[in-house]
């Protein structure tokens, strides 16, 4: 291995110390401390680290073709260790203000699709509901005139019928069998009662 590969490999590890920490903190940030055990959390805990070791030894593989030397760990311990010291409070800052933004903009996404979108159609179908509303009464209130102008000359024709045929003679025989039926059904429901 060339010297120019070994401080190539050495910068990159470092680096990657560097990304270590500040995904620590995200990964810390992102997930919720739980007091006691738990699966799931076992199991992210378990993806993140073997995602990290990847990305590492992925680094490692362009950097050396991955050659594993003692330097190379201290090399990440030291790029780990510069985070902590000298980027920690301002990434978290970062972190925070980037959280911040990213919220921010998606409620202001969301009030804009709101009011730019959603309450214009609901405003719309408001607007055609009235007006199908509107178009039912009057066609409901023009066929019940119509039906009014019909009913009329159609009724006075049918009590004309009615009276030629002698049908009214007919109904006044029977009104006496239905008045004693209504009489004996009232006396069967006062029974029941």
């Amino acid at each position: 291995m060339t010297l120019t590969v070994q401080l190539y490999t050495m910068l990159s590890m470092a680096a990657m110390g560097l990304y270590i920490g500040a995904a620590i903190d995200t990964y810390g940030r992102f997930t919720r401390k739980r007091p006691s055990f738990n699966w799931l959390v076992a199991c992210n805990d378990l993806l993140f680290w073997l995602v990290q070791a990847l990305v590492v030894f992925y680094v490692l593989l362009q950097a050396n073709n991955g050659e594993i030397r003692f330097y190379i760990f201290l090399a990440l311990v030291c790029g780990y260790a510069a985070y902590q010291s000298l980027f920690r409070q301002l990434y978290q800052t970062l972190l925070e203000k980037l959280i911040t933004f990213v919220i921010q903009t998606y409620r202001i996404t969301i009030k804009l699709f709101m009011v730019l979108l959603i309450n214009p159609i609901k405003y719309l179908l408001k607007v055609l509901y009235s007006l199908c509303m509107m178009v039912l009464s009057v066609c409901l209130t023009v066929i019940l005139f119509l039906l009014r102008i019909i009913w009329r000359p159609t009724k006075w024709l049918l009590f004309l019928l009615y009276k030629w045929t002698r049908l009214n003679k007919q109904v006044n025989k029977m009104k006496p069998i239905f008045r004693k039926l209504k009489e004996f059904f009232q006396s069967m429901r006062k029974k029941k009662e």
